[in-house]
């Protein structure tokens, strides 16, 4: 269903470009002074991109596996099959522990920090270019962003004449897709021939979806998405699996600054820098916040179609 989707929003986006471009061709002529400056007339802008995304601490705490987060650690250690099988792994590859003993999680077993590693994105847009100044912008981007940290799971050790409480870590890995599409207005300062510093601002809408959360333990994943539909997990019978879906729509605003390396009227290179700050809809986690991203634009202008 998700690549469908996806399908079907880039041929949408590829089916506007190519109305815009039809209307727009040939309506519109570039002035001496314009073409001594590298600058193309009023029309259209086609763009590609690609750069790094940098996804906020905020949202990524929703995968620190703490009780109050609708998906937690408690998915699988309140379950005596889970349980079990985790105490049987940690006790085959610890001779500190047998399989006998009990292990628990604790208040100080949390990741104090989560962290998204910096994710690759890449995007498509389309501009409208009104004069040498002045466009208005329509962008999409997609992002997977992974998020890490690291739980303990403690166990009681016992030593002659004293009592201490030993722990083992493990990890948290969560992955979650994101869309985004920006609609912003854009101003650029014609510095000299070929270098053009802009700045953009506008809204945002965003989509994500969490694709998996996982507690990896002894090298094996535990899933902590209900999969199950709210059933109680029973080693060795059958249970029919369900796709749980985690996310949905948010919001917020956006802006942008960066220069135009401006190679002739008809492309460009653009590098810029990208910060929103707004909603990430994950259930307990969203308040507004920042997230950022450094991009490379390939821009190309309807003016090398026309010639």
């Amino acid at each position: 269903m998700k690549l469908i989707r996806t399908s079907a929003i880039l041929r949408f986006l590829w089916l506007s470009l190519c109305l815009v471009f039809v209307t727009s061709t040939g309506c519109f002529g570039q002035s001496d002074e314009d073409a001594e400056m590298n600058i193309a007339g009023p029309g259209v802008d086609f763009s590609i991109s690609g750069g790094a995304y940098f996804g906020s601490k905020v949202t990524a705490a929703y995968y620190s596996g703490i009780p109050s987060n609708e998906n937690n650690l408690n998915y699988i250690f309140n379950n005596y099959s889970w349980k079990q099988n985790i105490i049987d792994l940690i006790s085959r590859n610890n001779s500190v522990i047998s399989a006998s003993d009990s292990i628990y999680l604790t208040n100080d077993s949390y990741p104090r920090e989560m962290k998204y590693s910096t994710a690759m994105s890449v995007s498509i847009g389309t501009s409208y270019r009104f004069d040498r100044h002045w466009r208005i912008n329509l962008y999409y981007t997609f992002a997977r962003l992974t998020a890490k940290g690291m739980f303990a799971v403690y166990y009681d050790s016992y030593t002659p004449g004293n009592e201490v409480n030993d722990y083992f870590l493990y990890g948290l890995l969560g992955k979650e897709n994101r869309s985004m599409f920006d609609l912003t207005g854009s101003y650029t300062f014609h510095a000299s021939k070929f270098v053009k510093p802009y700045v953009e601002f506008g809204a945002q809408f965003n989509f994500v979806r969490v694709k998996s959360f996982d507690a990896v333990i002894e090298e094996k994943e535990f899933n902590l998405l209900d999969i199950y539909g709210g059933a109680t997990y029973v080693q060795g019978a059958y249970m029919q699996t369900y796709d749980p879906h985690y996310g949905g729509a948010g919001w917020g605003v956006v802006a942008s600054a960066g220069i135009k390396f401006a190679f002739s009227p008809s492309i460009s290179i653009d590098p810029c820098f990208y910060v929103s700050f707004g909603k990430i809809n994950l259930t307990g986690y969203k308040d507004y916040h920042f997230n950022y991203g450094a991009y490379v634009r390939l821009v190309m202008s309807d003016a090398m179609f026309r010639r």
